[in-house]
């Protein structure tokens, strides 16, 4: 299991390593203001497609989309795989995530299978391109 960690920073340059990129993603998500780190971690043709309903939005749409949820404190992932094809490397994980719709309220807790897709930047370092969420749902 990975736990998002806010000790894990973004700074001006994509992170070395997917390993590095997939932590700084999970930290950035609970920043109480994550807009700047998110951002510096998605690549700018980023595509993020998500919720029940099939949302398909760029990195522009999607951070405010993320903004209006309420506050994300804490992302954790299971079974994590990470597979690399030279400059790309998928990532799949299973994701609870937990996320203050109404802020005096416990938490709500998210499930989703969840695919990130990172590309090698102009620096060298990862970049998100794309992000698929499916949300899980009780057997049955």
């Amino acid at each position: 299991m990975t736990t998002s960690s806010t000790a894990v920073t973004v700074g001006p340059t994509a992170p070395a390593t997917v390993e590095d990129a997939e932590a700084a993603w999970l930290a950035a998500q609970t920043l109480p203001d994550p807009e700047q780190s998110l951002r510096a971690l998605m690549h700018p043709d980023c595509v993020i497609v998500h919720a029940p309903v099939g949302h398909i939005h760029d990195a522009d749409d999607w951070l405010r989309y993320a903004a209006r949820l309420g506050r994300t404190s804490q992302v954790d992932t299971y079974d994590v795989t990470v597979q690399r094809f030279g400059p790309t490397a998928v990532v799949s994980c299973l994701q609870e995530m937990r996320v203050a719709f109404v802020p005096e309220l416990t938490p709500f807790v998210i499930q989703a299978a969840v695919s990130r897709v990172w590309v090698t930047a102009a620096s060298g370092g990862w970049q998100l391109a794309h992000q698929q969420m499916a949300r899980r749902l009780p057997p049955g």
